[in-house]
């Protein structure tokens, strides 16, 4: 049930990340609710690995603010929402993916679309594939 609700959440956000280049702050309070919800009622990962999940978005949100957001703080804190659903480790994994699938988009946008090294890319729509590739490598366990 929780796989299902953030594919829900990230699709939504995807959207969004397109058409509007932001997200909106109380859809992604109403994400977080559901997580921690989500969270009391199943309980499948530690508070621990919770608040773990919830750094790395933190980081990243530091990250936004020391860069004059060239990562966007919408996106660091939609990273903060799904290390309540999946966890620190799990919030690294769709991460790193999410990272490794933009940067490959970014290199396509410049050679073959001759985009500047500017161009920006809305990145929740990555972490979407990612955590649909997360899915497929985890699929024994979405219970």
């Amino acid at each position: 049930m929780e796989w299902l609700s953030l594919l829900g959440i990230l699709g939504f956000f995807s959207v969004e990340d397109m058409r509007k280049r932001s997200v909106q702050l109380v859809a992604l309070l109403a994400a977080a609710i559901t997580g921690v919800v989500m969270h009391l009622y199943f309980g499948r990962i530690s508070i621990w690995s919770l608040l773990g999940g919830l750094a790395v978005g933190a980081i990243m949100y530091g990250i936004s603010i020391l860069s004059q957001e060239r990562i966007g703080k919408g996106d660091a804190l939609l990273i903060a929402v799904t290390g309540i659903f999946l966890g620190f480790w799990g919030n690294l994994l769709v991460l790193w993916i999410a990272t490794l699938l933009a940067m490959c988009a970014g290199i396509a946008a410049i050679v073959f679309f001759q985009k500047g090294k500017n161009y920006e890319l809305p990145f929740i729509p990555f972490v979407f594939a990612s955590y649909l590739i997360y899915l497929s490598i985890n699929h024994g366990s979405l219970a």
